[in-house]
């Protein structure tokens, strides 16, 4: 059996090219040093919304009887961007008519099934540090849920998933394919996000909020940490 260490190590390693390339999105990287506004982030929820509701349809075709240690229907975060885009003017009708991502498929395995949760997990550990960023533009934790994540729960569900992420690749084809899973995910998002804001603008109410939090917000770099 690998060390407990040895998939996780993988995967930084796996993933660390894309990761970097994600972290100086034009989106992502406004966002993490607050100069991003207000049309901007609704852009990029709205881009977000259409890759993470797909993923959990294509996740969600996989045989529910199949043992990935994992509840995977609680750590599903399109609702939070849904809930956000609402709490930003949206109607959720708008939001059900947004594009979404069709190149995702559902996981052969459980194991490229846990490859793909992980990049989805993953982000969740620089999300707080985002929501940070953007409380002087949405200072409502209504327009910033899905950076927020799981709240309290946060610490327990990461550690929960890299618990079943162990046990799932223990062996070396096991770990191959959570490796392919994960190396897909990431390419699909990338490819994905590099379209974020090519659209018009969004179909949204005026922001409900004081018409001020609409001036991007200075507040030096940061970028998540892996």
């Amino acid at each position: 059996m690998p060390a407990k260490s040895d998939i996780r190590a993988r995967l930084r390693k796996s993933t660390a090219a894309v990761h970097e390339r994600l972290h100086r999105h034009d989106g992502f990287a406004a966002a993490a040093a607050g100069t991003i506004d207000l049309v901007d982030y609704q852009r990029l929820l709205a881009r977000l919304w259409g890759f993470h509701h797909a993923f959990e349809i294509a996740l969600g075709r996989v045989d529910r009887e199949r043992d990935v240690g994992v509840e995977f229907t609680s750590r599903g975060r399109s609702r939070m961007l849904e809930s956000d885009l609402v709490a930003l003017g949206w109607g959720g009708a708008s939001v059900v008519r947004l594009p979404q991502c069709e190149s995702l498929r559902a996981p052969a395995s459980t194991a490229e099934f846990m490859g793909a949760l992980y990049v989805v997990e993953g982000s969740t550990l620089g999300g707080i540090q985002l929501a940070r960023a953007l409380e002087p533009l949405v200072r409502s934790g209504e327009g910033r849920s899905f950076f927020l994540g799981y709240g309290d729960r946060h610490g327990a569900m990461w550690r929960s998933f890299l618990k079943s992420l162990e046990v799932c690749a223990s062996s070396e084809a096991a770990g191959d394919a959570v490796i392919e899973g994960a190396v897909r995910t990431f390419a699909d998002f990338e490819s994905w996000m590099a379209g974020w804001d090519a659209g018009a603008a969004p179909e949204a109410n005026p922001h409900p909020l004081d018409r001020a939090h609409r001036q991007p917000a200075l507040l030096g770099s940061g970028i998540p940490p892996r």
